[in-house]
């Protein structure tokens, strides 16, 4: 371990609301309250971490788009609902 690597203590103050609030966030990006405060200091903003749920619809989506893609062969209209479906899918991925 360089000297550069070695971890110090830091301490700070906060009110009850802002430990609420860290408290909160961190929760919610499945990380400790040291990694969300790391990732800030370190310009990062943490991600909230999806439910499982969310992945479960996730998966769901690509199986109706698979299977409609399927089907653009029998109509265009098929091809443009599957084109939309695509955009919903990737838009999702980014929010994950």
């Amino acid at each position: 371990m360089s000297t550069n690597d070695k971890k110090v203590r830091l301490k700070i103050r906060l009110t009850v609301e802002e430990k609420t609030k860290l408290e909160h966030d961190a929760a919610l990006c499945g990380l400790t309250q040291s990694e969300y405060l790391r990732q800030i200091c370190l310009g990062k903003r943490p991600k909230p971490k999806q439910p499982s749920e969310f992945w479960e619809l996730l998966d769901a989506l690509y199986e109706i788009h698979d299977k409609l893609e399927r089907l653009t062969v029998y109509g265009p209209e098929a091809a443009e609902e599957c084109s939309r479906l695509e955009k919903l899918v990737l838009f999702l991925q980014e929010v994950a």
